[in-house]
């Protein structure tokens, strides 16, 4: 189990304690080195588990992903890549909530004016659609 030094190391609680509350998507870097390195040395996956608060499938995954790759890094995302974004989608539906009667065509190029890229209007129109501007 995790534990500090002394109790007066607020610091480190403090760092500690969203950690375990936040929702995480991934393992940071580090972390999968850590439970590599444990595996390596003999610990069972359950105790590796419950030493880094995870759940058990997570560590078994890992560690075969390692034993095939020689590598804990993550493996890249299937799927298109999104041209936008989230902060581009945030702007575009700012911009079209602002001046509601500019066309998914104008609204591209000012995004594409913003963002230094080009972006579709057939993009736009999508984000506008999922973002529940049209209906």
């Amino acid at each position: 189990m995790l534990q500090f030094a002394s109790s007066d190391s607020s610091a480190e609680s403090e760092i500690a304690k969203p950690e375990s509350m936040r929702r995480r998507n991934h393992l940071h870097e580090e972390m999968r080195w850590r439970a590599v390195g444990m595996l390596q040395a003999g610990a069972r996956q359950s105790a590796v588990a419950k030493e880094m608060n995870m759940h058990r499938s997570v560590i078994h995954r890992l560690w075969n992903h390692y034993q095939r790759h020689q590598n804990a890094s993550r493996r890249r995302g299937s799927g298109r890549r999104r041209i936008t974004t989230t902060a581009d989608d945030h702007y575009l539906l700012q911009c079209a909530r602002r001046r509601r009667t500019l066309t998914a065509r104008q609204l591209a190029s000012q995004l594409s004016a913003a963002a230094g890229r080009p972006i579709s209007h057939q993009t736009v129109s999508r984000r506008l659609h999922e973002g529940g501007l049209y209906a």
